[in-house]
């Protein structure tokens, strides 16, 4: 190896200790119109899967809407996060562990201008249903106390 190639590789290896974000997913600063499902992290440098990284992103009322442990690919965090019911700055904070062991903090806001629908849980019935199973309940339960008051009635003249 030449001296000037190891010259020119230093500053990537033994001087940027640091990874800097270069992207995310909302941005800093963003105006979103939709709830984001995850925060996505693209840094400078290489991260590591640690018990040590961490990602969090806090609505304007305080909660940590994170949902389970961070993914860390290469470049990349991603972060599963629950569905944002509020309005308003929101803020994504990171702890990541770069290949070489050090850590990488940061923070950034971006701003939610439309929440996620109200939602049902899965395979619930729509009231109207419920309303429709009720009645025709309560009709057999009424048809079959006529049927069956008229059958005793008949056999009570026998």
């Amino acid at each position: 190896m030449s001296a000037a190639f190891v010259a020119a590789m230093l500053p990537l290896s033994a001087g940027a200790h640091p990874s800097s974000l270069v992207s995310a997913e909302p941005a800093p600063g963003e105006r979103v119109g939709r709830p984001p499902t995850q925060v996505q992290l693209r840094f400078l440098r290489p991260s590591v899967p640690d018990p040590r990284t961490k990602v969090a992103m806090v609505s304007p009322s305080g909660v940590n809407l994170a949902r389970g442990t961070p993914s860390v690919t290469g470049l990349g965090v991603s972060q599963q996060v629950s569905p944002a019911h509020e309005v308003g700055g929101y803020v994504v904070s990171y702890a990541v562990v770069a290949v070489d062991g050090h850590m990488t903090r940061g923070k950034y806001d971006f701003l939610l201008t439309a929440t996620a629908p109200a939602t049902s849980p899965r395979g619930a019935l729509p009231v109207w249903w419920w309303v429709l199973l009720g009645a025709g309940f309560l009709g057999l339960v009424f048809g079959g106390s006529v049927v069956l008051r008229s059958q005793l009635h008949s056999a009570g003249r026998r």
